[in-house]
């Protein structure tokens, strides 16, 4: 492959468009290491938003079975109006 490079350049030296060939072959480079690099930021970021919702759901399931340090539990949730009146005046 080295060998078909330096003498596909020794041949377009000889042509005189070798600073042309250079030319494009430098934007080929730069175009694919550019479309490398934002695949392979796409990916990262795709896998970290994964591992992030697997340690959510992951801590969510294990904080919701797990007791306090006094052996109780409270359960915390948004106040109801369901229980009936008391009257705590006597």
């Amino acid at each position: 492959m080295v060998v078909f490079l330096v003498v596909l350049i020794l041949l377009l030296a000889a042509l005189g468009v070798l600073g042309l060939a250079l030319k494009i072959a430098l934007a080929a480079f730069v175009g694919i290491t550019i479309a490398v690099i934002a695949f392979a930021a796409v990916g990262y970021y795709m896998v970290r938003h994964q591992v992030r919702k697997a340690q959510r759901s992951f801590n969510s399931a294990v904080t919701t079975q797990r007791p306090s340090a006094m052996g109780t539990t409270v359960e915390v949730g948004r106040p109801t109006r369901d229980d009936p009146p008391v009257d705590d005046r006597y």
